[in-house]
């Protein structure tokens, strides 16, 4: 079967992560630096006669309508009123519920691929009004690079980018539901830091610090307390990272991933050696989806 087209998808790593507020509808109100790095998913898609199949090299990856390329297909094909068919497989290296935003940038993807492949003729804009609807990173993966990202993660203002920055990705054998996550009572908001402004002062200082590349006044995440609480062996990771001489580690996402940043990629393998976890090591890129 010859495949119409081949496209990878990066993942993202949070260098700031800040939970500032709560909606009435329960999402958190979120001030965040999103980063593109290059370790990513490969999206293949063929023709069929009609339906939507979903197959992956990954056995524990729902391939029904729970998983979010059929359920981004689906509702493509809703709002074009197409009933085409379409086999997408899907090659996971994106570790999952990891907070690197694997199935994030699998739907993007999809929406990108699905847009030129049946001449939808669909605007960018038009294509992160549908993401917005698919998942609160969704857009976010349609544009990648450096992204300061507010809201429930839906709304984005493109950085100055970061480039050859190199990172240790490890990955801990360990799942952290999101959502439990955020309802950790570890996870307090902080009156002080809420604002109606655009961006909270704080956030303001971190954008300023991150164009000198002042990774320790960056680099923060919120979620890591209640990632810690439910699991403490995580924190017992971050100190043992920072006692090996580094001090820039962060997690991203609500985990569990952590990202270490190194001096070259020669170091990166040096600490990789020195590891017992599944680790990536990659670099920052300004692409979130790549024809292959």
């Amino acid at each position: 079967m010859r495949a119409l087209m081949k496209i990878k998808t990066n993942a993202k790593i949070n260098l700031y992560l800040d939970v500032i507020d709560k909606y009435p509808d329960g999402f958190h109100k979120i001030e965040s630096i999103f980063q593109t790095v290059t370790l990513s998913d490969n999206l293949t898609f063929y023709e069929i006669q009609k339906g939507i199949c979903i197959t992956s090299n990954d056995v524990s990856l729902p391939i029904d309508e729970k998983n979010i390329v059929y359920k981004t297909i689906k509702k493509i094909k809703d709002i074009a009123k197409i009933d085409k068919g379409i086999h997408v497989h899907i090659n996971k290296n994106i570790p999952m519920c990891a907070g690197l935003g694997g199935g994030s940038a699998n739907s993007a993807g999809t929406l990108y691929a699905i847009n030129k492949l049946w001449d939808l003729g669909l605007r960018e804009d038009k294509l992160i009004d549908i993401a917005k609807g698919l998942g609160s990173d969704v857009p976010y993966f349609l544009i990648g690079g450096t992204q300061a990202v507010t809201g429930k993660g839906e709304k984005l203002s493109t950085l100055l980018p970061i480039s050859d920055i190199w990172f240790v990705l490890i990955h801990p054998p360990l799942s952290l539901s999101t959502a439990k996550v955020y309802q950790h009572p570890a996870l307090k908001i902080r009156p002080s830091h809420r604002s109606a402004n655009k961006y909270s002062l704080r956030f303001k200082k971190v954008i300023y610090e991150l164009q000198k590349s002042n990774w320790g006044k960056v680099i923060y995440n919120r979620l890591e307390l209640p990632a810690f609480c439910i699991y403490p062996e995580l924190y017992e990771l971050k100190l043992k990272i920072k006692k090996m001489g580094f001090p820039y580690v962060g997690m991203t996402g609500s985990g569990s991933t952590f990202f270490v940043i190194v001096e070259s990629k020669k170091q990166g393998k040096e600490l990789i050696k020195k590891l017992n976890y599944k680790t990536h090591l990659v670099k920052t890129t300004s692409m979130a989806i790549k024809e292959l």
